[in-house]
């Protein structure tokens, strides 16, 4: 380890050469100007469906990101940068939580990943393979997209609709909707290299990336994004006290450390595409997708030498065998996934005025698919003794979605008629793994299936699909040029439970030339995916100190063992949403934004704790003729478990200051978000500490200031992110986490035309959490579920060059 002294040495000495890479006086700021939109374009925001509604015009709370603050930021993680510009948005670490560790999720305004809808130049962007199983309790249960499929060099602008959205958009739209829009550039060629480490000398990381853009004939273009990166990864933790003993025993194989509490190391290829082709004056025939290959790899628990399956194994043809004699210092298995993730979207947009005029069309078709493939090595299948491999390939999961839209505008006067159609198709596979790591040997009293995560077997494969119809009714009316109101509704059909009607009432009143008024009220929806009422999983683990290991099933809500426990076939979440705000354009260079929320969810879906299956449950069972009651120890199930009351405030302020001395932009963001469960169905489904993480986990106070300072040609960026007190809580201990003041600087010299460099601090003094009172056993040193990185200061240097 690093001492405090160094750390501190090193830390100046980065943030010298920060400021001393701007020293100079060259020419303009190509990276800029090449990235600043066209005043002239005409665009559509999320939430509003008339053309060249800005986000200063719309009833409900929206921001804006452009290119330049995407990819001013060096994180390769989209998700990394997203918590950085938007207050209420968190994507936690997560070591060891099986595919949660590599599929992150994400919460806005404290609600499940899966409560966000993400749209990609306005289409519905397909969800990720993984439910999360782990994930921690805001997230358990959750199917949310990946949004670390997409590459910040695509991406033209973001814009976040923090309002309620499903009578708009359908399903998922309950805390919010995410819309990350495609570069459009027809001309030019933008790349990008960078690298970084950790202060501690691990982590370390590059990205290349570039852009393409090009003029298909005078009638359309074509641009095309692709990045590459790789990170390794990172270790926080200390030694186990049981490993330490051994070592200190002269036992030689011990694993130092033995877990490894950190960022699991990934690497990845990312391509995206966008195009548009004018087939006349108003038509256009438009695609766009993205094609992405990732591996990610960390660690599990640590199996020590006490464990039951280190045991001499009496041998048929005499003599024993032990693991011990292939991990005499025991072993911790080393899992990841191999991620697959494709979409492509076509679609025809244009003017039907041969019909009435002024009325327009977008009729579109897309696909996509994600696929993760799991791999363990450094394990045992213990039940087969000594024929047990040490790698396996535990199985694949797959979600597959399919979408048709048509959607319609209608300008009459002063009202905005828009209407439209969709029908989906998802479907959600579990493939089975290779035999080894399920398959049941002749020494199962030692544990059956890869150890750590066993396979996938054939009886738990399957391939379920839902499909739904919907049709919506969306207006907006100006009244007066001070009056707008909003009225949606959306009617919506599931082959799995049936129907659900949804609406939405917004007002916005321009009170004076400087004061605006705005609200909404709306009802909303999510309907519990295919792979949360179907998924299944096996997990071996460890209680206490006892050596023997407990298999733990994820089973569908519907399998007879869960219907034992109450278990139900779900519903869908239910949500009341209410906003009012006001918006002060003070001057033309300074605007303010406040804006209270309330949202209520009914019926969240959610994972089970685990249930106990002792000796006498299971003889009840296996009389009941239910099958496989012997295969668990433990069971749990997803269920419309209990609701929940979200109310929060944002704040947002922007500042353009000129002088002489350059030009300084300030944006503030504030968040404060409070979320209480108010309901709970049954008690031994959601217990004392899954009710006090879902309300404590997130701090409740959240503040992102971002200054940039631009002179001559140097560009100066500043970053400070307030995370307030938040809880955690482990078997009714609960710990509280202090506030912490997290700092990100850079310096950028635009050296010659087209050619930026930039030097940066990400975590410049090195802030870490709290530590966690109760890991001391397994060497966790840090929470696993902060909101606050765990990696500490983190440097980089980054060459943007414009052909």
């Amino acid at each position: 380890m690093t001492s405090d002294k160094n750390r501190k040495g090193q830390t100046l000495g980065l943030l010298s050469m920060a400021v001393m890479l701007g020293l100079g006086t060259l020419p303009a700021r190509a990276e800029e100007e090449a990235a600043l939109p066209d005043e002239t374009e005409v665009i559509s925001i999320t939430g509003s469906r008339v053309a060249g509604r800005t986000a200063a015009d719309s009833a409900a709370p929206i921001d804006i990101f452009d290119g330049v603050d995407i990819r001013g930021h060096s994180n390769s993680d989209l998700g990394e940068v997203v918590r950085k510009l938007v207050p209420s948005f968190n994507v936690p670490t997560q070591p060891i939580s099986d595919g949660s560790s590599f599929v992150r999720p994400a919460t806005l305004r404290g609600l499940p990943p899966d409560q966000t809808l993400v749209l990609v130049n306005g289409k519905r962007f397909h969800r990720s393979a993984l439910v999360q199983l782990s994930g921690g309790s805001l997230a358990q249960g959750a199917q949310g997209p990946d949004i670390s499929n997409i590459p910040s060099i695509a991406l033209k602008r973001m814009e976040v609709l923090r309002d309620g959205a499903s009578a708009q958009y359908g399903s998922d739209a309950i805390a919010g909707v995410i819309n990350f829009v495609l570069r459009t550039d027809s001309d030019g060629l933008e790349t990008m290299a960078q690298y970084g480490s950790t202060q501690e000398g691990d982590g370390d990381e590059w990205k290349v990336a570039a852009n393409l853009g090009a003029a298909l004939t005078e009638a359309g273009f074509i641009n095309i994004s692709a990045e590459i990166t790789q990170r390794d990864e990172t270790s926080r933790g200390v030694q186990r006290p049981d490993a330490q003993s051994y070592i200190d025993q002269g036992i030689s194989g011990v694993p130092d450390p033995a877990m490894i509490w950190g960022t699991p190391s990934a690497k990845a290829k990312r391509l995206f595409w966008n195009a548009g082709l004018d087939l006349n004056a108003t038509d256009q025939l438009y695609l766009f997708g993205n094609y992405s290959e990732a591996t990610s790899e960390g660690s599990f628990y640590y199996r020590n030498r006490d464990r039951d399956f280190f045991t001499d194994i009496p041998l048929d043809g005499g003599g024993t065998f032990n693991f011990l004699q292939w991990f005499p210092g025991g072993f911790t298995p080393r899992f990841g996934s191999d991620n697959y993730d494709f979409s492509q979207v076509v679609g025809l947009k244009g003017s039907l005025d041969a019909l009435a005029e002024d009325l327009s069309f977008d009729l579109s078709g897309s696909f996509g698919r994600d696929r993760i493939e799991y791999f363990m090595h450094n394990t045992i299948n213990p039940s087969l003794g000594p024929d047990s491999p040490v790698s396996f390939l535990p199985g694949t999961l797959q979600q597959t979605e399919k979408n048709l839209n048509a959607d319609f505008v209608y300008p009459i006067g002063r009202l905005n008629l828009a209407f439209g159609a969709e029908y989906r198709d998802e479907t959600y596979e579990i493939i089975a793994g290779d035999k080894a790591s399920w398959e049941i040997g002749p020494y199962s009293y030692l544990g059956i299936g890869s150890n750590g995560f066993p396979g996938f077997d054939p009886d738990q494969t399957g391939e379920w699909t839902r499909s739904n119809y919907a049709a919506y009714l969306d207006m907006e009316w100006d009244l007066t040029d001070q009056l707008m109101l909003g009225l949606a509704g959306r009617f919506e059909d599931f082959s799995d439970f049936g129907d659900t009607t949804n609406g939405k009432f917004s007002i916005r009143y321009n009170a004076t030339d400087d004061l605006v008024l705005r609200g909404t009220v709306s009802t909303g929806f999510r309907a519990p995916t295919p792979g949360q009422s179907h998924t299944i999983n096996v997990a071996t683990t460890f209680i206490g100190d006892d050596p023997t290991p407990v298999a733990v099933g994820t089973i569908p809500p519907t399998n007879p063992i869960a219907q034992f426990f109450g278990g139900k076939a779900l519903k869908p979440e239910e949500s009341d949403n209410i906003s009012v705000g006001l918006g002060w354009p003070l001057t033309s260079d300074l605007t303010a934004t406040l804006d209270l929320y309330r949202i209520e969810v009914q019926d969240r879906v959610a994972m089970s704790g685990s249930i106990d299956i002792d000796d006498a449950t299971r003889v009840q069972l296996v009389a009941a003729g239910i099958p496989r009651a012997d295969d668990f120890g433990q069971i749990r199930f997803f269920t419309n478990s209990f609701d929940t009351r979200t109310q929060g405030i944002d704040l947002v302020v922007n500042y353009l200051l000129s002088s002489s001395l350059g030009d300084t932009v300030i944006n503030l963001g504030a968040n404060y978000n409070k979320t209480e469960v108010t309901d709970i169905k049954d008690s031994t489904i959601i217990d004392a500490d899954r009710k006090a993480d879902i309300e404590n986990l997130l701090p409740k106070t959240r503040v992102n200031l971002n200054l940039t300072h631009s002179i001559d040609d140097l560009k100066f960026d500043l970053g400070l992110r307030y995370y307030g007190k938040w809880k955690n809580a482990t078997d009714q201990q609960y710990q509280t986490y202090g506030a912490e003041l997290i700092a990100d600087a850079s310096a950028t010299w635009y050296a010659m035309e087209g050619l930026a460099l930039t030097a940066g601090v990400e975590n410049l003094f090195d802030n870490y959490p709290d530590k966690f009172q109760y890991g001391e056993g397994t060497g966790q040193v840090y929470p696993a579920n902060s909101a606050v990185g765990t990696d500490g200061l983190r440097w980089f240097f980054k060459a943007n060059y414009h052909f």
